[in-house]
């Protein structure tokens, strides 16, 4: 089993559900992760076809709930019926549209969560303890993403991740991404003055967030 003190404020190049399986039970406060949607997005390292995802699922959401005290997940809207019955269900929305969906224009987003919720009432962190994360404009999802944000296939917009960690943990809590790709939430978290633990299979990635980290970067 890995000693946290070894793994924590770094970024792991690995597979993470390798990774995971020698961290100890609730050894992180709160995974936040967003993993691939399985609709054939192009990835250097992972081929994101349904069935691929459904594995994925298989193993880390089980390994999450294992060593997070709490969970939260951003998936798709048509991916909510593969992972298994969460606690809860927050949503990230918006006032434009950001991308188009089968059924018309997406505006929102599940954010699945297993587990207990953080210890307060009414009000958490300087935010109303609510489960609808409000963003402006889309915030830089779908195709309202900027040239740099490219730089990953799929990245998340900060506005997104900060607001998620405000209202998911507490300052010196511990971050683990096991998809941290390009490192939003781990810089995220450091920014958010938390500790982080951040898993991705892809070199190149690695590389990014490892410079995003160091400088500061922001996407």
């Amino acid at each position: 089993m890995y000693k946290i003190e070894d793994i924590i404020n770094k970024v792991h190049c690995a597979d993470c559900l390798e990774f995971m399986k020698q961290m100890q039970d609730k050894s992180v406060d709160l995974v936040l992760t967003d993993p691939p949607y399985g609709i054939g997005f192009e990835y250097f390292s992972y081929k994101d076809t349904r069935e691929n995802l459904k594995n994925l699922i298989n193993v880390f959401i089980p390994e999450s709930i294992r060593i997070g005290k709490r969970v939260a997940v951003l998936c798709g809207i048509t991916q909510i019926s593969l992972y298994p019955e969460p606690d809860w269900i927050m949503s990230i929305v918006w006032n434009t549209t950001g991308s188009f969906g089968k059924y018309g224009y997406t505006q929102w987003m599940p954010i699945l969560l297993y587990g207990d919720d953080i210890k307060c009432f009414g009000n958490v962190n300087g935010t109303t303890k609510s489960d609808i994360i409000k963003i402006s404009g889309g915030g830089g999802v779908g195709f309202t993403r900027t040239e740099i944000e490219k730089e990953h296939t799929c990245p998340k917009p900060k506005t997104i991740i900060d607001k998620l960690i405000q209202r998911l943990s507490n300052e010196k809590d511990l971050i683990l991404d096991c998809f941290s790709g390009s490192g939003s939430t781990l810089l995220s978290a450091k920014n958010g003055k938390r500790n982080f633990i951040g898993i991705e299979i892809e070199p190149k990635y690695v590389k990014i967030a490892r410079e995003r980290l160091k400088q500061g970067i922001l996407l």
